[in-house]
């Protein structure tokens, strides 16, 4: 017998915390602990700025009205929680984002033939190396032309010591 108090609740998506930068209509989040970029576009950045953790999806679509969201269909806020979570920027929860919530790409472009493709969420994703691995040297009896090239610090006659 199914318990009626075990109904599973609305997601309402949360946006991790990281840094962000905004450039022209793009919105860069970096993922510390992950060590990753990601490059939100427009309609991207207005559903992740929504996902406060408040919100159901289609509270934020009925934000978030406009031609994106034309008649409150949250198809596309949908998709972009989806393509969201997929790269780490929403918070996991009890009422995960299951993909077969979500539609494709290609249900999205049937539903909504009257919109420019450029309104379609898109999350870009790029792997920042750590400090540790960005700086390297080169070890002992190695090429050189100056010391900070060496690990030792020491670059005498073209070669590290």
């Amino acid at each position: 017998m199914a318990d009626m108090h075990n109904q599973t609740k609305p997601a309402k998506p949360k946006r991790v915390e990281a840094l962000t930068r905004e450039l022209h209509d793009e919105l860069f989040v970096y993922d510390r602990q992950r060590h990753r970029v990601h490059c939100l576009n427009k309609t991207a950045t207005a559903v992740w700025l929504e996902c406060n953790g408040e919100a159901t999806v289609p509270e934020i679509a009925k934000k978030l009205e406009n031609p994106m969201c034309a008649d409150g269909d949250d198809v596309l806020v949908r998709l972009a929680v989806a393509k969201l979570g997929k790269a780490g920027l929403l918070e996991k929860s009890d009422a995960a984002f299951d993909g077969a919530e979500f539609l494709s790409r290609r249900d999205v472009l049937k539903r909504i033939r009257t919109v420019a493709l450029v309104v379609l969420p898109a999350v870009t994703t790029m792997l920042v190396p750590t400090p540790a691995f960005a700086a390297s040297c080169s070890p002992p009896l190695s090429g050189c032309s100056k010391n900070s090239q060496c690990c030792s610090g020491h670059c005498v006659g073209l070669i590290c010591l």
